[in-house]
């Protein structure tokens, strides 16, 4: 249902009922009605798969004008990784965790400089966001599980048994050094929290005909027009759907027909180019000029990327629940381009090294510019594969 936006005029008007309700403004924005008549800005958001609310202020104190534009400040956060809801210190000469590790890894210049490269990555990418400039003694036992527990969702175990060891020895010495009055660590005990990564098993179409009968209900589809055009993209490239999600205008060189995926987007870690086609690139044609640096921005803000659900729930929608996903795509792709070999002659180690899979003979030589070639003929082939079933 559509979201009609707020005025002042409507809510000097709302009066209380007799118990609490709301009134959305649209992008997660809305006022909470008390029963004593107060109006609360409250913001409703997702940080690492965890649907919360955080309050903006009391109207009129805080205008409408004023909750938009905290809102954006909200949405920006999680985009870079930050949760709105911690409270960061004013007092930029108190100690942070963030300066607690740089401190640790200052003061031991034992360690080599890999090992505290990588160290710094893994608490970059796992900790900084939810903790990274809270003030040290107001961190909680409950923070650092709440960054594991998000660890274990992505099946980062060995990930998980280095930074619990890691970080007791970074609080350890926030102690010593009087920087923090307690190790925080000394309340968690880590064997219960690292859990063994089971792998997902992706539901996905492996039967031509059906395959058609989804293409073409994409095409029909009556949702979002960026959601609709992410899924009609994504059978083309067969990437995962974080990268259809994260993609950016910067990435696409259209001169040349390529999209180049960084290494840090990559679950590989290792950089990816996808070859595109007429067909591809008509696709993406009509995202341009969308104002946004993403390529499929969430539908609620330019400024936001899409959320992780948009995708499934669009083929939940179309009636595919149970029967496809969005990282279906690539499971349909490997199946059908490794059953058409015959035909477009290309073996099953380019097909994998196109999915950006990990393979033994093939990643130990692997060399973008050599196998361009190949790919490009691959990529084609599939391109047209499809335009033949939609047609």
């Amino acid at each position: 249902m559509r979201v009609v936006p707020l005025t002042d005029s409507k809510i000097k008007a709302f009066k209380p009922r007799g118990k609490p309700y709301k009134v959305a403004d649209g992008g997660g924005l809305y006022l909470h009605m008390s029963v004593a008549g107060s109006k609360i800005w409250k913001v409703r958001y997702k940080f690492r798969d965890k649907t919360t609310t955080i309050s903006l202020g009391k109207y009129p104190v805080v205008s409408l004008k004023d909750a938009r534009v905290l809102r954006i400040d909200v949405f920006k956060k999680i985009e870079n990784g930050i949760n709105p809801k911690n409270k960061v210190s004013k007092n930029k000469e108190l100690a942070t965790f963030e300066k607690l590790c740089s401190k640790y890894f200052t003061h031991r210049s034992d360690l080599g400089k890999e090992y505290v490269k990588d160290s710094k990555a893994l608490l970059a990418n796992h900790f900084y966001g939810v903790m990274g400039e809270i003030e040290l003694n107001n961190i909680e036992a409950i923070q650092i599980i709440e960054c594991i527990e998000f660890m274990n969702k992505k099946g980062l175990s060995e990930a998980i048994r280095k930074a619990g060891s890691m970080l007791d020895r970074i609080f350890k010495f926030g102690t010593t050094m009087q920087m923090i009055q307690y190790n925080p660590m000394r309340d968690i005990d880590m064997s219960i929290l690292i859990r063994p990564y089971k792998k997902k098993n992706f539901v996905h179409i492996t039967d031509e005909k059906e395959f058609k009968e989804l293409l073409l209900d994409i095409e029909e589809y009556y949702g979002n027009f960026i959601t609709k055009t992410a899924l009609r993209f994504m059978p083309y490239v067969f990437v995962r759907p974080q990268n259809i999600r994260a993609a950016e205008w910067v990435e696409f060189d259209f001169d040349n027909k390529l999209w180049s995926i960084p290494k840090e987007k990559m679950k590989t870690q290792r950089d990816h180019i996808v070859p595109l086609t007429d067909s591809m690139i008509n696709i993406l044609d009509e995202m341009r000029g969308n104002g946004s640096k993403w390529v499929f921005p969430s539908p609620q803000s330019p400024f936001r990327m899409m959320s992780e659900n948009t995708l499934n729930m669009g083929l939940k929608r179309l009636g595919y629940k149970d029967k496809m996903t969005s990282h279906g795509f690539r499971h349909t792709a490997s199946t059908m381009l490794n059953e058409y070999s015959h035909i477009h002659g290309i073996g099953r180690d380019m097909i994998e090294v196109q999915m950006a899979h990990t393979i033994g003979g093939v990643e130990g030589v692997y060399n973008k510019a050599t196998y361009l070639t190949k790919r490009r003929s691959l990529m084609q082939f599939w391109s047209d594969f499809l335009d033949d079933l939609k047609a």
